[in-house]
């Protein structure tokens, strides 16, 4: 989803000679690998793995049109003056609540989200979670680890007791959404 706020005024993108690619941020983030395939051949990407807009370089305050965003970072008023060439922000992700898209929309930079972005990770892990919660596999991991040895059937048991079958049991979820209907198609 992406929308324009307002029309503030920005600098064009200067391409040409000089800019032959636009320089677009990843502002708090250190893995690009489902977006450096599509960007690496029309723009320059600058990783920043910032908590803050203290830790941007200032090139990439001066010169970047573009910027991808997770959520570990907030975008106030201020820190949106500090980029001088900055016209869209992406949050990798749903919401904005990390970002004052009024003050975007003032300063003419459009605001993306995709909302999408972690469905299928998130509906992966939340069953994860839920098998190892039944079956008890962290524990049985961790006393493994510490050294415990598992000989026989009885000890099994005693390491994981109250490892429970999920085979018949209902699983409730709570909200419909993206992620709980990909969580219940994997149910």
């Amino acid at each position: 989803m992406c929308r324009r706020l307002s029309d503030g005024v920005r600098p064009p993108i200067m391409n040409g000679p000089l800019h032959p690619r636009p320089l677009v941020a990843l502002l708090d983030g250190r893995d690009c690998t489902v977006e450096m395939p599509i960007l690496k051949d029309v723009a320059t990407v600058a990783f920043c793995d910032a908590q803050s807009t203290q830790e941007i370089h200032e090139k990439v305050l001066n010169e970047a049109v573009g910027a991808l965003m997770y959520h570990t970072i907030t975008l106030t008023r201020e820190d949106l003056e500090k980029f001088k060439a900055l016209r869209i922000i992406v949050r990798i992700g749903s919401g904005f609540d990390n970002i004052d898209i009024k003050s975007a929309g003032d300063l003419g930079i459009a605001v993306c989200n995709v909302p999408a972005a972690s469905v299928e990770e998130t509906a992966d892990s939340t069953l994860c979670h839920i098998l190892n919660l039944y079956r008890r596999a962290t524990w049985l991991h961790q006393a493994l680890r510490e050294g415990t040895r598992v000989q026989s059937v009885e000890q099994i048991r005693e390491v994981a007791s109250g490892a429970a079958r999920i085979r018949g049991e209902t699983l409730g979820i709570i909200g419909l959404g993206r992620v709980g209907q990909a969580v219940a198609l994997r149910a």
